[in-house]
């Protein structure tokens, strides 16, 4: 009968056999101990090294339990070379000596690992700057060839509406079913009646006579208004004057503006001047706001009969210079 192979034992952290805790590990010092000591070959070897090498001249049981416990960290943290006569006469020397002797191997160790920094560096030049990895990427070109694989269909499959081109559905399309802005219930009122007017206050019209930019002795229309500054540019519907600071307004001023309230014709008319409410409608406030738009100037449209007790006359083409006088 043929005797069966016996196996040979595989030395590895996940073999069978009697040397399985023998690995990498288990050989003992300092890295950078590099020596012609013979290297520990398993585990039981680098705690006998331990144990050896750990005593101390010295009697004191704790001296002897610190320099133990010192060279089996040593060992643990930086496994992988074997020791060398230095490192093994400095453990016998006591715990004194072999924490120079390690120390100075750290440092030795830390100034090799460190990159070594350049003492100067060149200037820096146009033609050596360059994008950062990734920074530009090459287009991706389609329809050349089988070989690129991104030919013939070019990446968009056999047909279909996705393969057309221009082949997108417009904005808002879903498909053929109820779009979201059909499928969600209007909020709001819009009135198609109402006027946007722009606003100014007394406070403000009387901040721009005392600094020359409106003349008070000068009839002030809406154009006036909107030239000096005191309103936006883009008048809509017209100007309304607010009371705001009518308790300081005493300039002498006459107005024609498009809506006016209680308290500033109240405020006006204190001061000895005069306020009307002029109509207006798209096209005659354009010609009054902006002359050089036409050519031939518009006729005045009369308000609306709803709007009529709420304007006093009908505005004047082109921007009138004298107060109208009743």
């Amino acid at each position: 009968s043929r005797r069966r192979r016996k196996a040979p034992h595989r030395i590895g952290p996940h073999r069978t056999g009697p040397h399985r805790t023998a690995t990498r590990r288990a050989v003992a010092c300092v890295p950078a101990c590099v020596g012609p000591a013979p290297p520990c070959d398993s585990a039981s070897g680098a705690r006998r090294f331990a144990r050896v090498h750990a005593r101390v001249c010295v009697s004191d049981r704790q001296t002897q339990r610190e320099g133990e416990e010192m060279l089996r960290r040593i060992c643990s943290q930086t496994w992988g070379l074997r020791p060398c006569d230095t490192c093994m006469k400095a453990s016998e020397g006591g715990v004194d000596s072999l924490k120079v002797q390690v120390e100075r191997t750290l440092s030795t160790l830390a100034l090799d690992a460190s990159p070594p920094f350049p003492e100067k560096t060149a200037p820096m030049k146009l033609n050596d700057l360059r994008d950062n990895p990734g920074a530009r990427k090459q287009r991706k070109r389609v329809g050349r060839g089988i070989g690129s694989g991104l030919g013939k269909t070019a990446g968009r499959g056999h047909g279909g509406q996705k393969s057309r081109s221009g082949g997108k559905p417009r904005l808002g399309f879903e498909g053929g079913q109820t779009p979201m802005r059909l499928r969600l219930p209007r909020v709001g009122v819009h009135n198609p009646f109402s006027f946007e007017y722009s606003y100014v206050n007394l406070s403000q019209l009387q901040s721009w006579i005392d600094q020359g930019r409106i003349d008070a002795d000068k009839l002030i229309t809406m154009k006036t208004l909107r030239d000096s500054g005191a309103v936006s540019k883009h008048v809509k519907d017209g100007v309304k004057l607010l009371g705001g600071g009518s308790e300081d307004f005493t300039a002498k001023v006459n107005l024609e503006v498009s809506k006016v309230s209680a308290k500033a014709r109240e405020a006006i008319e204190k001061a000895g001047g005069t306020v009307h409410a002029v109509y207006y409608n798209k096209l005659g406030l354009r010609a009054l706001l902006k002359p050089d738009k036409f050519s031939v100037m518009p006729r005045p449209a009369r308000p609306p009969p709803k709007l009529r007790p709420k304007f006093q006359y009908v505005g004047r083409l082109p921007e009138p210079t004298e107060v109208l006088t009743e």
